[in-house]
């Protein structure tokens, strides 16, 4: 992916307002690393069905449509509440940046991630779970799209290791930021689940039942 369409943990100062970026003065910002992206597009290629949780300004969910199936579809999950001003310019940026892959159908469901569960059918290929990370939240944003998953499809969590200085840091454990990290060691101890591959923070789970 060329780094003028998205900025993977960058350092902007006043210029990380979503505003910015809306005006057209820097490109969308990712909070995964390039590494992180390479990680999640390698388990999503070929996917029918993605969904992600937790957009933001779209910068993950851009690498994941340029990967899936050419004919499948991307379902991206984010209540983007109104501003101060009734807008949400993360939105309008995430709209723009998603759209400069072309490929498969995108639909967007502004909604929060439980609420867009209660009417969800059909198989998942590749969830990918970035949300209200407290451990109510992911626990029951699992609890919810987990049993969609289909059979060898894979679920990717952000922010579910430790890492110094990052979202989830050495003390994860004791913050309100803690839910990734506490579900993926959960996971782990399932025997319908296996670790598919990790990079940094983001882990990648294949179910295997």
């Amino acid at each position: 992916m060329s780094r003028t369409h998205v900025l993977h943990r960058p350092e902007l100062g006043w210029r990380r307002r979503h505003v910015v970026a809306a005006c057209g003065l820097r490109p969308a910002v990712a909070e995964h690393s390039q590494a992180e992206g390479a990680l999640l597009q390698r388990h999503a290629a070929r996917a029918r069905t993605v969904v992600e949780l937790g957009v933001a300004e779209g910068g993950s969910a851009l690498e994941l449509r340029q990967v899936m199936d050419p004919d499948g579809t991307l379902v991206l999950v984010d209540p983007y509440e109104p501003g101060v001003l009734g807008v949400n310019f993360s939105r309008l940026v995430a709209r723009r940046t998603v759209a400069r892959s072309k490929r498969g159908t995108v639909i967007w469901i502004r909604a929060l991630s439980e609420v867009a569960a209660e009417t969800w059918k059909g198989d998942i290929d590749f969830l990918f779970i970035d949300a209200d990370h407290s451990l109510a939240a992911v626990r029951r944003d699992w609890r919810l799209w987990m049993p969609h998953v289909r059979v060898g499809g894979h679920v990717a969590m952000h922010d579910a290791r430790t890492a110094p200085g990052g979202w989830t840091g050495d003390r994860a454990w004791i913050t309100s930021t803690a839910g990734p990290v506490v579900l993926a060691s959960e996971i782990q101890l399932s025997e319908a689940w296996a670790v598919a591959g990790e990079v940094e923070t983001t882990v990648v789970f294949r179910r295997l039942r």
